[in-house]
């Protein structure tokens, strides 16, 4: 297990500046590409396109997961999918097939709809729940890992994942 910093936790609205921050830096990189870039597949096959239906999953699953609702069915997965039980490959290639035949403008207002969602969930919450374990709100999943506070999973699902498409995104047109 990671040990959290000994420095104070982070507020609420230390995550929800965190979350902008990445969220607007993705927005930069999306809007210095043509719509016929954003289709276009990748070395690995995903296209921008399908980088943004898969954060857009994914903040939707956020969004109910601390709400305390199930989280995998608003991604668009089978009730009992979980990254223990079905491999989180498994998952983003289940989302992935589900998504990839949608147009652009689809994806792009999801990802919108699903990025405000997250940040109206995220700020429901308490300081104090930022550290509540993630079983705290899936009780009804529990996990090998269900102890790791819930800010591990907003970061994961939200800043920390808009960083890492917007990583790959920039690599994949940096390349022109």
């Amino acid at each position: 297990m990671t040990e959290l910093p000994s420095s104070p936790p982070p507020t609420v609205q230390d995550v929800l500046d965190k979350i902008e921050r990445e969220w607007e830096a993705l927005q930069k990189v999306l809007s210095n590409l043509e719509a016929d870039q954003m289709t276009e597949p990748g070395e690995g096959g995903w296209s921008t396109k399908d980088e943004l239906a898969h954060l857009a999953a994914w903040a939707r699953g956020l969004a109910a997961l601390v709400r305390k609702q199930r989280r995998y069915p608003p991604m668009g997965l089978p009730d009992d999918a979980a990254p223990h039980s079905y491999g989180i490959e498994r998952m983003n290639q289940l989302i992935y097939e589900r998504k990839r035949d949608l147009p652009l403008g689809d994806v792009l207002a999801e990802l919108q709809e699903a990025h405000r969602d997250a940040i109206a969930a995220v700020s429901e919450l308490s300081d104090d729940d930022l550290l509540r374990p993630y079983d705290d709100f899936q009780p009804q999943d529990r996990r090998p890992d269900g102890h790791t506070p819930i800010l591990w999973r907003i970061a994961g699902n939200t800043y920390g994942h808009y960083a890492e498409h917007r990583e790959t995104i920039e690599r994949l047109w940096s390349k022109e």
